[in-house]
């Protein structure tokens, strides 16, 4: 089979097309014939070194395709059925790969209508915005929530999510001016680059500070975070894409009036899979029902490079996939 590999952590000239033997499901897998995959900045970290995950690797989060074959103890799930998995232990760049049979939703019924494109592009990101909103930062009807990449595949999501569940304003903020307009068709009050959100935090907020932050960014912006919160605000931590982290005192917290929280897939996968597969179903459905709109981008798989170049540049919108069949 074809598949993407890096054999080595450097620049996105690391991955190369190469091919493999087909994996074979082992006991509570699903082997899935993928037709698109989605491309993750978690992905752009692995390759970088940011987070080891082991060489030779086969980058891909996420996928959808047709189950054809099912390991020893899965139920539920059928050679020839429609899916739509979470791969958190890689392989979705590929014309195969293995999934978790927990992790594994058939495209039946009310989420026929998504395809494997609209689901491929939805399964990381929109699991993600809305595993924050409700079990990390317990978003509440009438709270305010900034967000940090408001441009980006979760930014899109939480904007459309928090809309749903009531929030009062959201407010999203991006690394450079160009973005803003991509970012506003979600549905933010208003959109400003890093820099400008404290002052649009406050004039919003009359000074009392957001509920809620997003923060996949690191750096500077974490930095900033605390002092843009409510008393009781919460700083929800879900990635470091300048990879650069913030160290705080546990005294900062008791000051302040403040807490933080993170949410990481692949944590969750490991601890709760079934609190995760939850979310994974609440994610589709908002899609399916159109709750939440997504914007993709498709490439072909032998692409991925272009696609792992505009996520590092910092200069993409919306969500990239790669049409592997």
């Amino acid at each position: 089979m074809r598949a993407v590999r890096f054999d080595e952590y450097g620049n996105s000239e690391v991955l190369a097309m190469v091919d493999l033997p087909e994996p074979v499901p082992g006991p509570g897998q699903v082997l899935i014939e993928v037709a698109h995959a989605g491309v993750n900045f978690a992905e752009v970290m692995f390759r970088r070194g940011q987070f080891p995950v082991g060489l030779p690797h086969v980058p891909g989060l996420e996928a959808a395709g047709t189950v054809s074959a099912v390991g020893e103890g899965v139920t539920g799930l059928r050679v020839g059925q429609l899916v739509a998995a979470l791969t958190l232990d890689g392989g979705g760049n590929a014309e195969s790969v293995l999934a978790r049979s927990q992790l594994v939703v058939p495209l039946e019924g009310d989420l026929a209508p998504l395809g494997t494109a609209l689901a491929a592009a939805a399964l990381c990101n929109v699991t993600t915005a809305w595993g924050i909103l409700d079990s990390a930062a317990r978003l509440r009807a009438g709270e305010s929530l900034a967000v940090y990449a408001a441009a980006g595949g979760v930014g899109a999501a939480a904007a459309q999510l928090a809309r749903s569940l009531g929030a009062g304003h959201v407010l999203g903020a991006v690394s450079d001016a160009g973005k803003i307009p991509a970012a506003e068709r979600h549905g933010y009050d208003v959109v400003t680059t890093y820099d400008d959100l404290p002052e649009a935090v406050a004039d919003r907020t009359g000074g009392t500070g957001v509920d809620v932050l997003l923060d996949s960014v690191g750096g500077k912006p974490r930095a900033a975070a605390t002092a843009m919160l409510a008393p009781f605000g919460r700083h929800v931590v879900f990635g470091n894409a300048e990879a650069d982290d913030v160290t705080y005192d546990g005294n900062d917290l008791w000051f302040s009036n403040t807490s933080r929280v993170g949410y990481n897939l692949g944590g969750l996968a490991g601890s709760r899979p079934d609190l995760l597969r939850r979310h994974l179903e609440h994610a589709l459905r908002a899609v399916a029902d159109g709750v939440v709109r997504v914007e993709l981008t498709e490439l072909p798989l032998a692409e991925v490079r272009q696609a792992h170049r505009r996520l590092e540049s910092r200069a993409s919108t919306g969500k990239y996939i790669l049409r592997v069949r």
